[in-house]
């Protein structure tokens, strides 16, 4: 047991790391994304991508995977008392890596180099402005929010139990973010931009449950 905790706060450890690279690299990208921007202005910002944009992909496709690691850890951590409530939970897990790597991938190479060669065929650009994660109405973007609140639900869970296991703190921040990402995705489908936040302001809570996961876990004694 002080095995598998020790790995989930070297985890935790790296995955804060991540997250707070994300957030700065999401704001830098994000920034350069106007308001009321049409078709053909996403993807003259897609076709030329600068570091920002790429070392935002690039990470956070890495953090997808990381986190699949972390929640794989805490299943573990959780399984020996509550056998059936953590195997729910880690149905959901590779669906959620699946989708967001999908999501997150694409944007490194295949969507810049789409957006160049539709840039001259008019034709296709409603198809591959689907395909770009930063517009929220497109098909990816979807996909991306829907990963997280499907992640959502294995966060609920696994936030109650770690209460039960005296990791307070770990256990109420993954809650709220679960239930933040679950809102999120409802906000998308309701075209409801307020609730559609819940999402982003998930993944910010994301980083204090991190930092408890860092602080409540133990490493071998």
């Amino acid at each position: 047991m002080k095995t598998q905790q020790k790995y989930i706060k070297i985890i935790a450890l790296v995955l804060l790391i991540q997250t707070i690279i994300w957030v700065v690299l999401t704001y830098l990208s994000l920034s350069q994304v106007q308001t009321g921007w049409n078709n053909t202005d996403f993807l003259k910002w897609v076709a030329n991508p600068d570091i920002a944009y790429l070392g935002n992909y690039i990470n956070a496709t890495l953090i997808t995977i990381v986190v699949v690691v972390l929640y794989v850890l805490i299943f573990h951590f959780l399984k020996p008392n509550y056998k059936n409530l953590a195997f729910v939970g880690l149905v959901f897990i590779p669906i959620y890596g699946v989708f967001n790597i999908f999501s997150y991938s694409i944007q490194i190479s295949v969507v810049p180099l789409l957006a160049k060669d539709v840039l001259n065929n008019p034709d296709s650009i409603n198809l591959v402005v689907q395909l770009i994660q930063a517009n929220d109405k497109s098909l990816v973007g979807f996909i991306n929010g829907l990963a997280y609140a499907i992640l959502g639900i294995p966060s609920i869970i696994y936030g109650i139990l770690l209460i039960k296991e005296m990791k307070k703190y770990s256990g109420v921040f993954l809650i709220s973010d679960g239930i933040l990402c679950i809102i999120g995705i409802v906000g998308h489908i309701m075209k409801n931009d307020f609730l559609a936040w819940g999402t982003l302001i998930g993944g910010i809570i994301f980083l204090m449950v991190l930092f408890f996961i860092f602080v409540e876990f133990k490493f071998e004694e």
